[in-house]
């Protein structure tokens, strides 16, 4: 292992060197070998410190296992049982589900048109159309019905 560097060193170096006296040749200049060895060894010697130096690549990431994978799922459920329980309680919808919809709709909004619903308040009622821009702007006195929440749906999707 420890006569493998230098070697690896000095054939780094011949080659270096080699290169520089065929480059030299092929210009018609007639190169020193000399000059050609002390390029050449000049240049292994930096290449053998720079890979001291340099610290090795960080191995590529492993794929997660395939249990790490249903955090969606779990998302999409969590956020199905709410909708379900909000079309029945009133406060259910007001506390739980229209503060998710609110953050949905302003997250698409400032992604998918480059809307910020603070500052461009009149461009936003545009896109998102007025069922939507009421259930945002103003807490509904009742729980929408289900064809109700499926149109605000449907609304937020055409952002």
């Amino acid at each position: 292992m420890r006569l493998r560097e230098p070697v690896l060193v000095l054939l780094a170096g011949a080659a270096a060197g080699g290169a520089l006296w065929a480059a030299a040749f092929a210009v018609n200049y007639r190169a020193a070998w000399q000059l050609c060895a002390v390029v050449g060894l000049a240049v292994g010697l930096c290449w053998r410190l720079a890979r001291l130096v340099v610290p090795p690549p960080d191995p590529l990431p492993t794929t997660p296992p395939e249990e790490d994978r249903d955090e969606g799922l779990l998302l999409l459920s969590s956020l199905e049982s709410r909708l379900s329980w909000g079309a029945i309680d009133a406060d259910r919808f007001r506390d739980r589900v229209r503060p998710e919809l609110v953050d949905l709709a302003a997250d698409l909004l400032r992604t998918r048109r480059g809307v910020d619903l603070r500052t461009e308040p009149d461009r936003a009622r545009r896109i998102l159309g007025e069922p939507l821009w009421q259930l945002i702007t103003r807490p509904p006195e009742r729980s929408p019905s289900r064809a109700e929440l499926s149109r605000l749906v449907d609304a937020m999707e055409r952002i």
